[in-house]
């Protein structure tokens, strides 16, 4: 499964408003109502809230996955935002540019790491961190993720 059938343009932000980790988790979370593989969204926001979510930092570059897991969900389903100002994480010096929530199925475990996996590689490329940063709008966003993941 590649990350663009996981992770669809309708649920990306590449505007967050919130400037905070857990506000920026609620809002990225939003995306994700009303999508058909969450058959009930504040199950899905329960478990995801419930996980902390700590900043990954990988050379001066900051992303943060917030997770759980839930019947609440039919599929493996992921949400985006980035933040142009960044997001301020209690847990680290630096600020937060991109945040994903993935809502995962009470039966998988090997696809969810290696989703994770990819993101955290694809994110830790300078290079694919800067498209990510500069996509112009959401479909160039999960192009630009997909195809990153593919290269790794």
């Amino acid at each position: 499964m590649t990350i663009d059938e996981i992770l669809h343009s309708t649920d990306v932000s590449l505007a967050l408003r919130a400037d905070e980790k857990n506000a920026a988790i609620e809002e990225v979370l939003s995306l994700l109502r009303g999508d058909e593989r969450v058959s009930n969204w504040e199950e899905l926001r329960n478990a995801v809230i419930a996980r902390d979510a700590p900043p990954i930092e990988h050379e001066g570059r900051v992303i943060c996955i917030a997770h759980g897991r839930t019947r609440a969900v039919s599929e493996l389903v992921v949400a985006a935002g980035r933040s142009d100002a960044g997001i301020i994480c209690p847990d680290t010096k630096l600020s937060v540019n991109l945040l994903f929530v993935v809502g995962i199925p009470a039966a998988v475990d090997s696809e969810y790491l290696r989703l994770v996996g990819s993101i955290a590689r694809v994110c830790s490329d300078s290079r694919q961190m800067a498209e990510l940063l500069a996509a112009p709008d959401a479909d160039a966003f999960v192009e630009c993720l997909t195809a990153g993941s593919a290269r790794l």
